[in-house]
């Protein structure tokens, strides 16, 4: 009763029926009892009555086995209190309760979350002295700890230890040593596993997020036609491309100029059913844009409106970069409202954007009223911000107006 009760999420049923089964001699709850709660809180992220129910038990004398630490640890972890999964961990050696593999898989995640993957060799070592042999979700944290932090010798070895250990890498597994590859700049390391992975007839064939993974990080490497084998191989075998792989080839295609190649890639794209989220219409405004095809760019915004899609930060600064480079300050200026109004706060680019136009056209009021603008929204100045109006200070061609109210407002803002 109390399991199908928590396995439907009742965790007041439950609650309620360990307080009927106290109060009906002879029956007592015992250690399963709480700990199916206790989990079920856990899972539930009720960490404070999950603690409160273990600190009952242990009042009632009844004592916390190994499943009723590890579930609460695992909780902790979840919602990020280290420290509390710590000493919980050492409360439980205290008491001589060994940990068990499923103890030591969430300590290693743990750890690999916080990036400290020192202290994950010093639990597969002890592990190793208590005769707790790793599984393939233990190795698979820490190989995600070592590729995190670019650490690929040891990724590596890790693989090869599996190995003999008799445990069979999986295809998240592998997807996560070509993601290590891919963002530690070894790109060609990753192209020869997934090569190996489609060569050697193993089980093991690369799906979506391998591929993706691959041509992203061969588009950000500038190698485009590499990219764009990839993607048609991914075809031929069966793999089909999803929303993250077209929008990485589509950055890939529009920063090399590629414009009506990505346009075709996007009818593809929809024709395939894959329908383009906010990121993909970022990437393609900006690269039209980019390429100076401003109109395009506008229509395309005109058609996320009536999609009924949100516009992010992103979206909203391209809007504003695109706006800027048709000389329409007015409309650009009023993005500005329009982004706090649906509650996306405007960043430094945003502001940035604007006042390096107003320079331009030598508005230098204007420039220097969004520069007050900006710092009311607790926004600092980066330093491509505050080196336009330097620049200023210096340039020959700059009014002497202009020159002398850059002057005023800057010692104005030094004052006070």
């Amino acid at each position: 009763m109390f399991k199908g009760l928590c396995r439907n999420g009742d965790n007041a049923g439950a609650l309620r029926l360990l307080r009927n089964m106290e109060s009906k001699a002879p029956f007592k709850p015992n250690v399963i009892i709480y700990s199916t709660l206790i989990d079920s809180l856990c899972k539930d992220q009720l960490l404070p009555q999950a603690l409160g129910l273990f600190k009952e038990m242990k009042s009632k004398g009844i004592l916390p086995n190994v499943v009723t630490y590890t579930t609460l640890i695992r909780g902790l972890c979840s919602l990020g209190w280290w420290d509390e999964a710590k000493d919980l961990l050492s409360e439980m050696l205290k008491k001589s309760i060994a940990p068990n593999v499923q103890t030591y898989r969430t300590l290693i995640d743990m750890y690999c979350k916080e990036g400290n993957v020192n202290e994950v060799r010093s639990i597969f070592q002890l592990m190793s002295e208590r005769g707790v042999l790793p599984d393939v979700i233990t190795y698979s944290a820490l190989l995600d700890g070592y590729c995190l932090r670019g650490e690929m010798a040891e990724a590596e070895n890790l693989m090869n230890i599996m190995v003999k250990d008799s445990i069979v890498p999986d295809i998240v597994m592998f997807s996560t040593l070509i993601n290590g590859y891919c963002k530690s700049k070894q790109v060609d390391k990753a192209v020869v596993m997934v090569e190996d992975m489609c060569l050697n007839g193993t089980h093991i064939t690369p799906n979506v997020v391998t591929y993706t993974t691959l041509i992203d990080a061969l588009c950000k490497e500038n190698k485009l036609q590499s990219a764009l084998e990839k993607f048609e191989e991914m075809k031929d075998r069966g793999v089909a491309p999803n929303v993250f792989t077209y929008s990485s080839l589509l950055d890939g295609l529009l920063k090399n100029a590629q414009v009506d190649r990505a346009i075709s890639l996007r009818r593809e794209m929809e024709s395939n059913g894959v329908a383009p989220d906010i990121r993909t219409y970022n990437v393609i405004i900006n690269g039209l844009c980019e390429a100076g095809r401003l109109a395009e760019a506008s229509k395309v915004f005109s058609y996320l409106v009536a999609k009924g899609l949100q516009s992010n930060l992103t979206t909203y600064n391209i809007r504003i970069k695109v706006l800027c480079r048709q000389g329409m300050l007015g409309d650009a200026s009023a993005v500005l409202k329009e982004m706090s109004d649906n509650g996306c706060s405007p960043d430094e680019c945003s502001y940035y954007t604007i006042i390096k136009v107003f320079l331009y056209v030598n508005d230098v009021a204007k420039a220097l009223d969004y520069l007050d603008r900006m710092r009311g929204q607790g926004l600092a100045a980066d330093d491509n911000t505050a080196s336009l109006f330097l620049d200023l200070l210096t340039n020959p061609n700059v009014s002497d107006t202009n020159k002398v109210l850059l002057e005023k407002y800057f010692l104005d803002r030094h004052s006070t």
